[in-house]
C-alpha cells in the first residue's frame, strides 16, 4: 500500500508540545530526534518568569510609589523638623537674649541695692550724728536755760543792789527851780532856753521837756525855737521824781512900742522907736 501524502496545512493543530518531536542534528552533525516538550517547559518558565517579573515590576512600582510617598513624607517631616529646629533656635536665641537682659537687670538691681544699702548706711550714720547733735543741743539748751535762770537771778539781785545803793547814796529831788522867758518877741533872734535846778543840790540832773510845738518848740537841752505868735505850754519833768513836774506857759507876741509913761514913748539915741 502506498504512502498517502498530506499537506502540513491539512494536519490537525496540536494544542500541546508534550509528546511532540522534531528532527535536528547534534554537535556531531548527526540527526537526532528532538523533543519539543522542553520548549513548553522553557515557555512555561519564561511565562512564569514574565509573570514573576510583572509581579516584581508591580511590586517595584508599588514600592517606588511608597518610596516616593515616604520620601515626600520624609521631606515634609524634614521641612517641619527644620522649621521646628529654626523655631527652637529662634526661641533659644530669644531665651539667651532674655537671660542676658535678666543678668544685666540683675546686675543693675544688685548695684542699685548696693547703692541703696550704702545710702541707708549713710542715712543711718547721719541720723545717729543728728541724734548726737540733738542730744548735745538739748544738753546745751538745758545748760543755757540754767545759765539764763542764774543770769536772771543775778540781774534781780543787781537791781535790788542798785536800788539799795541809790537809796543809800543818792537822794531823790523834792523841788525844782525854773528860769525861762514867759514872753518872747516874734523875730527876736536872741537865743532863749529853759534853765532848771533840782533841789536839794546834787539830788538829780535829768529832766524831760514836753512841748506842744505851737508858738515855740523846745529841744532836749531846753533850747527854745520860735515858730509863730501865740502861746505854748511846756511840761518840765524830772526823771527821778516825776511828781514834782511843772507846766510853764510861754507867749510869743509881735513887737510893741515901749512906753515911758501912759502918754509917752521911749526912743533910741538916734531917735528911732524902742521896741519891746
Amino acid at each position: 500500500m502506498g504512502v498517502k501524502k498530506i499537506k502540513i496545512s491539512a494536519l490537525p493543530l496540536a494544542d500541546t508540545l508534550v509528546g511532540l518531536y522534531t528532527i535536528g542534528v547534534n554537535a556531531l552533525n548527526k540527526s537526532v530526534k528532538v523533543s519539543l516538550e522542553f520548549l513548553k517547559t522553557a515557555a512555561d518558565k519564561a511565562n512564569d518568569a514574565a509573570t514573576a517579573a510583572n509581579k516584581a515590576k508591580t511590586a517595584a512600582e508599588t514600592a517606588t510609589e511608597a518610596a516616593k510617598t515616604a520620601t515626600k513624607n520624609a521631606n515634609t517631616a524634614t521641612e517641619a523638623a527644620n522649621t521646628a529646629a529654626q523655631n527652637a533656635t529662634n526661641k533659644a536665641t530669644a531665651a539667651d537674649t532674655a537671660a542676658k537682659n535678666a543678668d544685666t537687670k540683675a546686675n543693675a538691681a544688685d548695684k542699685a541695692a548696693g547703692a541703696a544699702t550704702t545710702a541707708a548706711n549713710n542715712a543711718n550714720a547721719k541720723a545717729e550724728l543728728a541724734d548726737q547733735k540733738a542730744t548735745a543741743a538739748n544738753t546745751a539748751a538745758n545748760l543755757a536755760g540754767e545759765t539764763a535762770e542764774e543770769a536772771r537771778a543775778t540781774i534781780v539781785r543787781l537791781e535790788e543792789l542798785e536800788e539799795s545803793l541809790v537809796g543809800q547814796y543818792k537822794m531823790i529831788p523834792t523841788g525844782m527851780n525854773l528860769d525861762y522867758p514867759p514872753r518872747i518877741t516874734f523875730r527876736n533872734t536872741v537865743p532863749r532856753r529853759i534853765e532848771y535846778e533840782l533841789l536839794p543840790t546834787n539830788t538829780g540832773r535829768n529832766v524831760l521837756f514836753l512841748g506842744d510845738d505851737n508858738a515855740v518848740s523846745v529841744q532836749p537841752d531846753g533850747s527854745l525855737t520860735v515858730n509863730r505868735t501865740g502861746i505854748s505850754k511846756i511840761h518840765v519833768i524830772p526823771t527821778e521824781n516825776t511828781s514834782i513836774y511843772r507846766t510853764i506857759q510861754i507867749t510869743v507876741a509881735e513887737p510893741e512900742l515901749r512906753q515911758v509913761k501912759s502918754n509917752s514913748l521911749r526912743l533910741m539915741g538916734n531917735g528911732s522907736f524902742r521896741l519891746t
